[in-house]
């Protein structure tokens, strides 16, 4: 379908507000099916994250748009897909999916993103995908203190008992 100039620079200035309002990943692909970005779409769409084939003139544009500066000079050569999160508490559950797609489908290469306006390499991608959410992260750490909290009124339990049997005595 042929798009017209007017049509790209409208595209560019959408993509834009959602690049400078929300965090994003970038990939090029080559060799993906029809389905396999749909079953993308599907596990992504619990994260309220959605995953698009976007021109790569378009997203240029967006990205100047967005006065946003990508660490890779190529950033949108060759096909581009984005996904654009909206909700940046979710950034490791999305990464996640991400890696564990470009595993499956060795024609997608996650090229880059941004989080809160700032770069994020593929390798930050990565380090990002071996963490846990936020959500998890908070429930260990709720955990951990739950667990000290108990050693302590054990300790303390413990204490009051002794003192106890040294007034009785």
């Amino acid at each position: 379908m042929k798009i017209t100039k007017t049509q790209k620079k409208e595209l560019a200035d959408t993509l834009g507000k959602e690049f400078s309002a929300k965090d994003s990943f970038i990939a090029t692909f080559s060799g993906m099916k029809f389905k396999d970005a749909n079953g993308l779409r599907e596990n992504l769409r619990p994260t309220k994250s959605r995953f698009k084939v976007v021109r790569s003139t378009i997203v240029e544009h967006a990205l100047v748009a967005a006065k946003l500066k990508a660490g890779d000079a190529n950033i949108a050569k060759g096909p581009t897909a984005v996904v654009m999160l909206e909700d940046s508490n979710e950034i490791t559950r999305v990464a996640k999916e991400l890696m564990a797609f470009a595993k499956t489908n060795p024609g997608v290469k996650w090229k880059g993103g941004f989080y809160e306006k700032n770069w994020l390499s593929p390798d930050d991608i990565l380090k990002l995908s071996k963490i846990g959410s936020k959500t998890e992260l908070l429930s260990q750490l709720a955990g951990m203190l739950y667990t000290n909290i108990a050693q302590i009124r054990y300790i303390l339990e413990a204490l009051k008992e002794q003192k106890e049997k040294a007034e009785v005595k």
